[in-house]
């Protein structure tokens, strides 16, 4: 537990502001909907879903944000543009001030989304997800286009997954870019870049997936955040174990979230939302203890709804 030399930028994207010193702000928690092969989804193809299911997800969330004091997201992934209009035409419906991310594994839906968030009127909270070295020129040309000021800047680096090849990515590109990461979210219209550390898998760079956390911080003084419960998932290991063993998963997939935001980690995407009522509490408890950290450090807490003022 520690304090950056650097000064620590904080967002604020749809009330919610991510960054700062450890212990200053809670973490951000990101729940994804829609995903592939999520049950709720009856047609992945046209955005079929079942709307009380996820009403019923979304307030469960919610609650959990309440109890706790974490800000929270929606991450939502749409597999065409008809459905990811779908999507998010429901979330805005129900929900008028909470940012969400738009993804998708396609290039022209995530496209065709920041086009629609425009056109609605809710591109103040939205965040692209995400800004990375496979990205295209349209959908280069379609975040430019839009209103949208935040994105997931990804430190995905294909040829070179150590700490160096992470910060090489974001700082002057690599293997397909000539430009690096964060020059094309700039020119791109994005004043609120969110670090997206790129988690990989155990024994292919998971450690340098943690570290970065406290480097990028630390070189950039950017927010920093990622999906790490990706390495929980992709441990072959643990594929075959948890299928006799199937209570031993949780623990690793939540304990991936704890590390990082021990080093500092502001933003965790966390997985499905179903896994809302695990997740929160884990983080509020780390929140707790970075906050008390911080204020030993003559860092005060910012946020009155910190889980250090609601839960102890």
């Amino acid at each position: 537990m520690f304090k950056f030399d650097k000064k620590q930028e904080v967002f604020e994207v749809g009330r919610v502001k991510f960054g700062g010193q450890p212990g200053e702000y809670p973490t951000v928690l990101v729940g994804t909907m829609f995903y592939n092969r999520h049950k709720i989804v009856t047609n992945e193809d046209t955005g079929e879903f079942d709307k009380d299911a996820a009403d019923s997800l979304w307030n469960d969330l919610q609650e959990m944000g309440d109890i706790t004091g974490n800000p929270y997201v929606n991450q939502i992934v749409g597999e065409t543009p008809e459905a990811i209009r779908k999507y998010i035409d429901w979330f805005v419906d129900i929900d008028n001030k909470t940012p969400f991310l738009i993804d998708s594994s396609a290039g022209d839906v995530r496209a065709a989304a920041a086009e629609y968030v425009t056109e609605i009127g809710v591109a103040d909270r939205a965040i692209h997800n995400s800004i990375n070295s496979s990205i295209h020129a349209d959908e280069i040309e379609a975040v430019m286009k839009s209103d949208i000021d935040s994105a997931i800047v990804l430190a995905f680096n294909a040829t070179d997954p150590t700490v160096k090849g992470k910060l090489e990515i974001l700082e002057s590109g690599g293997t397909g870019q000539d430009k690096g990461m964060l020059e094309i979210a700039k020119e791109c219209g994005i004043t609120k870049p969110l670090i997206d550390v790129a988690a990989t898998p155990l024994g292919a760079g998971s450690g340098a997936t943690i570290r970065a956390v406290t480097t990028i911080k630390g070189h950039l003084g950017l927010p920093v955040g990622g999906g790490y419960h990706n390495m929980a998932s992709a441990w072959d290991w643990m594929k075959k174990f948890k299928k006799e063993h199937k209570d031993a998963y949780m623990p690793v997939d939540i304990g991936t979230n704890l590390v990082s935001q021990i080093m500092g980690s502001n933003f965790q995407l966390f997985g499905p939302i179903e896994n809302a009522r695990l997740v929160f509490p884990a983080t509020a408890m780390v929140d707790i203890m970075l906050a008390e950290t911080a204020h030993e450090l003559g860092i005060d807490t910012m946020d009155e709804n910190h889980p250090i003022n609601k839960l102890v």
